[in-house]
């Protein structure tokens, strides 16, 4: 009876993450056409102060995207032993990848100064 409520758990908590995956995948290709459209916008001085600000924001959310949908991938096609090592591990790899990316945007300053005229 255990074994059939540990093989129920499993397969419902990789049907979370595959869903979590099909989630991802969509923001992940909604984010990175925004983001590329905004920068060529903001290369040839289109809607200037709109494609500024739309290419400065959607750099971190397009990364996070492209990370869950990665690691996702990665986590489905593993097996159920090598699961129990691997969450805990993605999880620290995501937060030390999306810590990085803040201390970038935040403390590193920009070549180009923010001119919104």
């Amino acid at each position: 009876m255990q074994s059939i409520l540990k093989i129920s758990h499993y397969s419902a908590f990789v049907k979370i993450v595959e869903n979590i995956k099909k989630v991802a995948l969509v923001l992940f290709v909604i984010l990175g056409i925004t983001h590329i459209i905004a920068g060529l916008m903001l290369s040839k001085n289109y809607f200037l102060p709109y494609s500024l600000v739309a290419n400065r924001v959607l750099d971190i959310p397009f990364a996070i995207t492209a990370i869950i949908y990665g690691f996702s991938s990665i986590y489905v096609k593993t097996s159920e032993k090598t699961q129990k090592i691997a969450g805990p591990i993605f999880v620290v790899l995501s937060l030390l990848i999306f810590g990085l990316l803040i201390y970038i945007n935040l403390f590193i300053p920009d070549k180009a100064p923010l001119n919104l005229i």
